[in-house]
């Protein structure tokens, strides 16, 4: 199946279309793998977000921009915690974010979309027993998680409009399993200049996503959905579902 990358969306100008997946470090020649680019590429997407994945997973299409290799566990092939692709050139590419941020979970960048010159931040926020039982063993649970969210509060606050963060949350919204105190702490990064799009049950999925697409108050969300995890066999794609957002301007640029 050939993949669809093409700009027949700019000269409309009027949509940003965007998706995250954590795809559970699939390999790129994988079945899974080429069942979930069939679907992300399906939403003919401007931008897109994958956590957990091989560097390459996308191929050669379009642009790709990745977070550093090392991020406190052993470094296994071409792995990435996050990677953004997206079908212009990237500039201002970033792979540290903060210094307070934990390293290897983080990559950002600028690109051109149908509306515009857009900031686009990936991330994948370590889960809650991050390096407590494997890795360096020297966190207590939910503690790296907070160490990440403190450190992209710090980045967020000094962020122009237009921007997207996307990528792994590793937190439903309204708040599930987490935490309040870590809820909290994760809603008060995010503000006041970031908004969650993919909270709530997602349709047709019917489901919360752990996984999650924010924007700034200059950006509001036309339309989103939940991407199926499951392959046409039965088999589960990932232990993630995927979500697909349209991100429009609310106000003129």
């Amino acid at each position: 199946m050939a993949l669809n990358v093409s700009n027949s969306k700019m000269a409309a100008g009027s949509n940003l279309s965007l998706v995250t997946w954590n795809v559970e470090w699939r390999p790129t020649h994988s079945r899974q793998a080429q069942v979930i680019r069939e679907r992300i590429f399906a939403h003919d997407p401007d931008v897109i977000c994958l956590t957990e994945s091989q560097a390459d997973f996308l191929g050669g299409y379009g642009h790709t921009i990745e977070s550093h290799p090392d991020y406190g566990y052993p470094i296994k092939g071409n792995r990435r915690k996050a990677l953004l692709w997206s079908k212009q050139p990237w500039r201002e590419v970033d792979r540290l974010g903060h210094p307070d941020l934990p390293p290897g979970r983080f990559v950002g960048g600028r690109t051109e979309t149908p509306i515009g010159s857009v900031r686009v931040l990936g991330v994948c926020i370590p889960w809650s027993d991050a390096h407590v039982t494997s890795g360096r063993r020297d966190q207590t649970r939910w503690e790296e998680h907070g160490k990440f969210i403190s450190g992209l509060g710090k980045i967020l606050e000094a962020m122009e409009e237009p921007a997207v963060l996307a990528g792994d949350f590793n937190q439903a919204d309204p708040r599930t399993r987490a935490p309040k105190a870590m809820h909290e702490a994760l809603l008060a990064a995010l503000a006041p200049s970031f908004r969650i799009g993919t909270s709530g049950v997602l349709r047709p999925i019917d489901r919360q996503s752990i996984d999650h697409i924010a924007h700034t108050a200059d950006l509001e969300p036309s339309r989103v959905t939940s991407i199926s995890e499951v392959g046409p066999d039965g088999q589960r794609l990932s232990d993630h579902f995927g979500v697909a957002c349209f991100l429009s301007r609310s106000r003129p640029a």
